[in-house]
């Protein structure tokens, strides 16, 4: 099965990065803003991989920038794991820089009663053609290249069996618990994507 078709457009920059910075990472490798470091490192992610913590000079032994503005090129695929008071900011950094694609694991938007906040973020992203993954989501995992843009506790597993076809849940928690009790049977999947708020991207854009 090839790269999932969009509606919107051509998603291999999402879907098979070659650069991703990790906004909020975190030495605390089993925290959410630590574990998606841990899990592109454990998956052998061939790309380049940028820590954003302004508290930290290194992350995972990957040397870590202040913001966004400061990274060395501009990534593929920005992770936003930090408070939702400080998403817009992130966000309008991202979009100021061209990132093409953001995946918000961060909570407290239109599902806690909060659309303002959520409508807030995407006017950022628009303003700066880049397309959003979330919030409230668990982010995607591309199995075929090696790409885990999540924090997953299911992803530490071994036991990933590589299939032919994409599995798609708006929840994180089902879509993923789901994945592993699949390869606990030894069924694989290619991608499984999830798209928690669908602030933006949707199920139909991956459909």
């Amino acid at each position: 099965m090839a790269c999932p078709a969009a509606r919107s457009g051509d998603l291999s920059k999402l879907l098979s990065p070659r650069s991703v910075a990790v906004v909020g990472a975190s030495e605390n490798l089993e925290s959410i803003s630590g574990r998606p470091v841990k899990l592109l490192k454990r998956f052998g992610f061939k790309g380049r991989i940028f820590p954003v913590n302004p508290n930290r000079k290194v992350v995972a032994g990957l040397e870590c920038f202040p913001d966004v503005h400061s990274l060395p090129e501009t990534p593929d695929v920005v992770l936003v794991g930090v408070k939702a008071v400080l998403v817009p900011e992130v966000i309008g950094q991202c979009s100021e820089r061209g990132v093409p694609y953001s995946i918000i694991f961060s909570s407290g938007f239109a599902e806690s009663d909060d659309p303002a906040a959520q409508d807030e973020i995407l006017a950022k992203a628009r303003s700066g053609g880049m397309r959003i993954l979330g919030p409230n989501c668990q982010g995607l995992v591309n199995f075929a290249d090696s790409v885990p843009l999540s924090f997953s506790a299911s992803l530490d597993s071994d036991r990933r069996p590589l299939g032919s076809v994409a599995y798609l849940s708006q929840s994180g928690a089902f879509g993923f618990a789901s994945f592993a009790m699949a390869a606990e049977s030894g069924v694989g999947f290619r991608y499984v994507v999830t798209t928690g708020n669908q602030a933006d991207l949707d199920l139909v854009d991956f459909g």
